[in-house]
């Protein structure tokens, strides 16, 4: 073929291309596409620009999404990944491909890896949360979901795998569990009771506290009805304050019963609970003991209330004493004078139904002198005001002061002989010992005390004076002598005692650096034993208020006497009826004539009155006549305030009311010589 013949063929073939392309486009069936290399149309169909413009668009999806995405052939060797997944684990895309994936997690998370991988197999989606471990050494934390990827037959080619970052999740996570933990060991450990409640009040949550509290473990109370773990009158307290607008469930005291039977005085403090509408679901609550607290304000009363007692046996000593002072002195004056009637020639009958009379007259007033000192003896003199004090006269005070419940039940027997005094609370030690011997008499029955003793023994150990008290009473088992010093704790019947009396006296004598024990034989009796310090004695300044012999012979003196009570000026005026006495019965009148330049010798002066007390007129003659304020003897009644006790302190010299006519104008001439 001439080469003519030949362009000709090749230009039919082309214009025949031409009519079929153009035919084609004019149909639809392919498009003309330039080719940018070429710049040549190139001729492609419509479902090759689809796939291209799919494929394109699920690039961008895989390229652009938060999470990390791989495959992996059938060996678990990675085909391909997303630059995402290249940011996570900081390698470059060129690094990870052809690694296995196991290669990216430390040994021990290698397991959960194909955990998540070979659950893909068979269909299903595979998950697991993985360490992964970063280019630069850092943990990650993912959770990592596979699926299997299929060939067009079906047949499984390898697997598709999502890495979802979640470090800041678990981190939250574990903080958040370390926070409840933390939370969870504050509720367990607190020294409160803690329970949760529903609107029924059933308990929905304890900790093991509040159980304990009660005596249970805290699987027993779970899904119990909170009222059933209280008294008639508790439960019917607590569901007031749960009923609406109550307020009083925010501070509630009431009590929770035992396992035991016992009831267990609380204090509630609660809230209540309100979902996300702002509805009641419940209370919380947080529940203290205050059973020792309780006891402790049961003592604080008991306490107070011996106070209180103390303050009124003072007060009623003072005022007994004031006219027992003037019936013994008068008495005192009745008897001399009858002594010297009965030196001359008078009838017989005036020793007999005179002096007789008198006597007995004397002694019981006496006899009302002793009942009035041991009033003052337990007056409210503060523990703390320790010194030096015979345990024997403060024993022998209590003696009588109990007598009335010993005397029906048994002997006393008293083995003394201790010359030592104690470092004690005269007013303290004596309730001590009352408390003692009243409980070893309540031991032993009454109607049989030939056959029953009381023993008081007294012996020194060292520095230190030991006092026994012991009885042939019923005695104390073995398995509550321990518990007998417990506050609220006794064995006497209802009404007979309320557990107070030995937890008080074993306080007191702790307070004063001594120590309470006891030892018991059941059947047999029990001891109590005291034991405190020797006191230390100044030998020199010891009794200060003594009064001192007087010298050889009289001398007449001006003695003027201030008392508001008048029957006890005429009383001391007539014991002094040797000297010139001159009474009143104000200290202002008394400050007024001396500031007048009236001369006394002697001034005996009560020390309280009502207008101006006997401190307040030494006070003022320091200040205008010193000399007169040096020669005051002050009386008293034993009611003494803390400013009157150091003001008798200070001052050394006084007499108690009621007095002893001889030890006054021994007194009295003491000043005078």
């Amino acid at each position: 073929m001439t080469p003519e013949e030949s362009q000709l063929d090749e230009l039919k073939r082309l214009l025949a291309e031409a009519t079929a392309t153009i035919a084609a486009l004019l149909s639809g069936q392919v498009d003309a596409v330039i080719d940018w290399k070429t710049q040549t149309p190139v001729m492609v169909s419509k479902a090759q620009v689809a796939l291209r413009e799919s494929e394109e668009r699920y690039r961008r999806i895989v390229e652009t999404t938060n999470e990390g995405i791989l495959t992996m052939d059938v060996d678990g060797v990675i085909t391909f990944v997303n630059v995402p997944l290249t940011k996570m684990l900081g390698y470059a895309g060129s690094e990870l491909i052809g690694q296995s994936l196991s290669a990216l997690v430390p040994t021990t998370a290698q397991s959960e890896v194909l955990h998540g991988v070979e659950q893909s197999h068979d269909g299903g989606s595979g998950q697991a949360e993985v360490l992964f471990v970063r280019k630069d050494g850092s943990e990650l934390w993912a959770l990592l979901k596979a699926s299997p990827i299929r060939g067009a037959d079906g047949t499984y080619i390898g697997r598709l795998a999502m890495l979802i970052d979640r470090t800041e999740h678990r981190e939250r996570e574990q903080a958040l569990r370390k926070s409840e933990e933390q939370y969870r060991q504050i509720v367990e450990i607190t020294t409160d009771g803690i329970l949760k409640i529903d609107r029924e009040g059933r308990i929905t949550f304890v900790n093991r506290r509040f159980a304990q509290m009660l005596g249970y473990e805290p699987e027993q109370v779970m899904d119990v009805s909170v009222f059933t773990l209280m008294n008639s009158a508790a439960a019917d307290l607590a569901r007031l304050a749960m009923e609406p607008n109550a307020t009083i469930f925010n501070s509630l005291d009431t009590t929770f019963r035992h396992q035991d039977g016992n009831d267990i005085a609380v204090n509630i403090a609660g809230s209540k609970l309100l979902d996300a509408n702002g509805e009641e679901t419940g209370y919380l609550a947080v529940v203290r003991d205050i059973t020792e607290r309780k006891k402790l304000q049961s003592q604080l009363m008991v306490s107070d209330r011996m106070a209180s007692v103390g303050t009124l046996a003072a007060g009623v000593a003072h005022e007994i004493n004031n006219p027992l002072a003037a019936v013994l002195a008068n008495l005192e004056g009745v008897l001399e004078a009858t002594a010297a009637i009965t030196t001359q020639a008078t009838p017989a009958w005036i020793g007999e139904e005179v002096r007789l009379p008198l006597l007995e007259a004397r002694e019981a007033a006496q006899r009302v002198q002793l009942i009035v000192r041991d009033l003052k003896v337990f007056s409210s003199t503060p523990a703390e005001e320790l010194g030096a004090v015979d345990v024997e006269a403060i024993m022998e005070t209590s003696l009588r002061m109990a007598w009335n419940e010993v005397r029906h039940r048994a002997r006393v027997v008293k083995n003394y002989g201790v010359l030592a005094k104690v470092a004690a609370n005269e007013a303290r030690l004596g309730q001590v010992f009352l408390n003692l011997v009243v409980n070893a008499a309540q031991s032993i029955r009454e109607g049989d005390a030939e056959h029953n003793e009381i023993r008081i023994g007294m012996r020194v150990e060292g520095a230190r004076v030991i006092i026994d008290v012991s009885d042939t009473g019923e005695g104390i088992a073995p398995e509550i002598v321990g518990r007998i010093f417990d506050a609220f704790f006794t064995t006497k019947p209802v009404g007979v005692g309320t557990g107070l009396g030995l937890a008080i006296c074993q306080r007191i004598i702790a307070d004063m650096a001594g120590e309470l024990t006891v030892r018991s034989d059941l059947g047999k009796g029990t001891t109590f034993s005291v034991s405190l310090p020797v006191a230390q004695i100044d030998h020199a300044t010891a009794h200060p208020n003594l009064p001192v012999a007087p010298h050889v012979g009289t001398r007449v003196g001006r003695i003027l006497v201030v008392d508001d009570e008048n029957l006890v000026a005429m009383s001391v005026k007539r014991i002094l009826k040797l000297h010139d006495v001159h009474t009143l019965n104000s200290a202002k009148e008394a400050l007024a004539r001396c500031v007048a330049g009236e001369s006394y010798d002697v001034i005996l002066c009560d020390l309280m009155m009502p207008d101006m007390t006997g401190m307040e007129l030494h006070r003022e003659l320091l200040r205008v006549c010193p000399e007169l304020a040096k020669r005051m003897i002050f009386m008293s009644g034993g009611a003494f305030t803390p400013e009157a006790r150091e003001f008798l302190a200070a001052m050394g010299t006084h007499v108690d009311k009621p007095f002893d006519a001889a030890d006054l104008r021994a007194l009295v001439q003491r000043y005078l010589s």
